[in-house]
């Protein structure tokens, strides 16, 4: 298979597209008009965005920026420390992505407590058995 698709040919073909990918473990650019806009491939494989910046809304805390290897997932889980270094659990539970007015691109996660650690590691973190 190419190592490069355009999208629209790629459309009708995404299943056996991405089952190649699965199987051969290699990664697939779709392009538009020559250019990549999307990659298919293995989950490790593809690489994240890496040290993007994103606002974080924890409760009624205030919106605290940081740096993250890529933007987060709904149902992603977080682990952040306190004041008294306790572990507290967190769960994404909405992702918002704001366009300024010269493209630059403005992401706010927000995330909602979770109280059980052993149900935190559940639900961000399935077992093998579960993929």
């Amino acid at each position: 298979m190419e190592k490069t698709q355009g999208i629209e040919a790629a459309r009708a073909r995404l299943g056996e597209i991405a089952d190649h990918a699965r199987t051969t473990g290699q990664t697939i650019a779709l392009t538009r008009h020559g250019r990549t806009v999307a990659v298919i491939g293995p989950a490790h494989s593809v690489q994240p965005a890496g040290n993007v910046q994103v606002t974080i809304h924890v409760g009624a805390e205030p919106a605290r920026s940081v740096v993250l290897p890529a933007v987060p997932r709904i149902g992603d889980g977080f682990r952040l420390y306190d004041e008294n270094d306790d572990d507290e659990f967190w769960i994404v539970t909405n992702v918002q992505w704001d366009l300024g007015p010269h493209g630059e691109a403005e992401v706010h996660v927000l995330l909602d407590p979770y109280d059980d650690y052993s149900d935190w590691m559940r639900a961000t973190r399935p077992s093998p058995n579960e993929q």
